[in-house]
């Protein structure tokens, strides 16, 4: 018979990572699609807010949000015709 504990955690639904308080560097490397040290230097320059749980370094979803909102698109090559 399986394990009715080890069933009913993986059946729990995942949180996006939009909807979660925090995220850790490896997630908001994997969203963003920069390195670790990157996610550091965008700290340094204000672009990313980071705090600490339980002794972990964690980023804000807000801050990462807002740094996606402020990235700037590229022009499509037709635009530059």
């Amino acid at each position: 018979m399986a394990n009715p504990v080890v069933h009913a955690a993986s059946a729990a639904p995942s949180v996006p990572w939009f909807q979660k308080p925090v995220l850790p560097l490896r997630v908001a490397s994997e969203v963003l699609g920069v390195s670790r040290s990157s996610l550091y230097r965008l700290q340094a320059g204000g672009k990313l807010t980071f705090s600490r749980v339980g002794g972990k370094t964690v980023i804000r979803t807000a801050s990462v949000l807002a740094y996606l909102e402020e990235i700037e698109d590229w022009p499509s090559p037709e635009a530059q015709s």
